[in-house]
């Protein structure tokens, strides 16, 4: 997106004015918050009548290589200014599991909120939402809330490495074959989600889907909830056996051969995205064609296309963004050429790459102008060419 100016940050909105009256007369005056559906956050999920069902550690076998990780302490002064140095080096998460009695989901922000405490477990997004009347409906079986934040968790990578192996986790251990489990989810999901969510339901008999409405308030005798803490929001999924859990669920839906021998090179082009795009970026493509490159836009293939072609890609090049969190579908052995303007380097696909055994490769373009759009000097082009022919020729 366009870069603000530094005078923003000094001036509040008029939603973040507006918030701010409407959280304080809910603090000061619990029964409007009640009935205008704002509560505060920190609820303890732990305390009776709720129950704490076991904690697990997700923990990665493999730190990421000392090459890596010196290129992220140098280069990496975004990341670093989010965690301290040094670059976290491995994945670890620890997934708590709840099973929470009489709770409210609401619609509007996706929050869950337990009743006793009249608090709500702290929100995928800070509560930010006007005040809203919420019709209220009861679902009488056992619930997971899946509704996220206001839209849903639509962002591809959120949702694939933050999102789903937890869910995959709760299942896994509450066993819904042994007894009816709804999953309560948004009205318009993105084809990703509802192929990922459907497949989890013809797999399970006595697991449904209930969507919800934006202008509803659920109230839930029993929900079942995992609390994921993380110790770097790059290091998601944790683990290489957690990837390997979300791939395999998409491969086994989209019925797909998970060992055929890799043999695709793919260039990942952002011809449909609004920020990050390379502003040479055609001369980058003819010297990748000219190599037997195929030209890829993910957002304009269905979802099942994106697993099928990653999964059987051998080389994949492409500027930091969305679209590489394709790579948890890749087989070991290949090869991730990351592109980053010189203001934006993060190393989430460097993690990505790392826990599916590929090699990784970062080139560093321009500093980005509007929108992160940046040029790519000669001597970058030429690194990108350098490192596909060497494991070309390897």
């Amino acid at each position: 997106m366009r870069k603000a100016p530094k005078w923003r940050s000094w001036m509040p909105t008029s939603r973040q004015l507006r918030f701010k009256l409407q959280s304080t007369l809910a603090r000061t005056f619990p029964a409007i918050g009640d009935r205008y559906n704002y509560f505060p956050d920190n609820a303890a999920p732990g305390l009776p009548p709720h129950k704490h069902l076991l904690t697990m550690d997700e923990r990665s076998s493999r730190d990421l290589p000392q090459q890596v990780q010196a290129f992220f302490t140098e280069y990496g002064a975004l990341e670093q200014s989010r965690y301290p140095l040094p670059i976290t080096p491995s994945g670890h998460t620890q997934l708590r599991l709840h099973k929470l009695t009489d709770t409210l989901v609401l619609g509007s922000t996706g929050a869950t909120v337990l009743k006793s405490q009249h608090r709500q477990i702290e929100a995928a997004a800070p509560n930010t939402m006007r005040f809203a009347h919420l019709k209220d409906r009861t679902i009488q079986s056992a619930a997971i809330n899946m509704l996220g934040m206001a839209t849903g968790y639509r962002h591809y990578y959120h949702f694939l490495c933050d999102v789903a192996f937890p869910l995959l986790f709760l299942l896994e251990h509450l066993e819904p074959r042994t007894f009816p489990l709804k999953i309560l989810l948004r009205e318009d999901l993105p084809e990703f989600q509802r192929e990922f969510y459907e497949f989890l339901a013809q797999d399970t008999p006595l697991l449904t889907l209930e969507e919800c409405r934006a202008n509803e308030r659920i109230h839930c005798k029993t929900l079942y909830h995992c609390s994921p803490a993380m110790n770097c929001e790059f290091r998601a999924p944790a683990s290489e056996q957690a990837a390997s859990m979300v791939a395999t669920h998409y491969l086994a839906a989209y019925g797909l051969d998970m060992h055929k021998v890799p043999t695709q090179k793919l260039y990942i082009a952002r011809n449909d995205a609004k920020t990050r795009r390379i502003l040479n970026e055609t001369t980058l493509i003819e010297q990748l064609e000219a190599r037997g490159f195929q030209i890829v836009v993910p957002g304009k293939l269905t979802h099942r296309e994106q697993v099928k072609l990653f999964n059987s890609a051998k080389i994949i090049v492409g500027t930091h963004g969305a679209g590489l969190t394709n790579l948890l579908f890749t087989q070991a052995g290949g090869k991730l050429v990351e592109i980053f303007p010189a203001d934006y380097i993060q190393s989430a696909y460097a993690w990505l790459s790392h826990i599916r055994g590929l090699e990784y490769a970062p080139v560093i373009g321009e500093m980005s102008g509007a929108h992160q759009h940046f040029t790519l000097p000669q001597t970058a082009i030429g690194q990108i060419l350098h490192e596909v022919d060497a494991l070309e020729f390897a």
